[in-house]
């Protein structure tokens, strides 16, 4: 698990693989600033488990295909 004040470099490869599957989703987060895209990808990759961090992604998928810029995952 990442520390508060670390970050995950780069798009972590179970969102990667599936934003590139998914045309909708991926054009969406390519317009999202810096700032959105880094939450999105540090909330997927900070997961220790690998089952977690496939979970996360297939739920981030679902909120970009919403168009959703913020982790709203209530």
């Amino acid at each position: 698990m990442i520390k508060p004040e670390q970050t995950i470099e780069g798009i972590p490869s179970e969102l990667q693989s599936l934003l590139e599957k998914d045309k909708e989703a991926n054009d969406f987060f390519e317009t999202l600033t810096k700032s959105y895209k880094k939450g999105y990808c540090d909330w997927v990759g900070s997961a220790k488990q690998e089952e977690t961090r496939r979970s996360r992604a297939e739920k981030a998928i679902l909120m970009l295909r919403n168009k959703q810029k913020t982790l709203k995952t209530v």
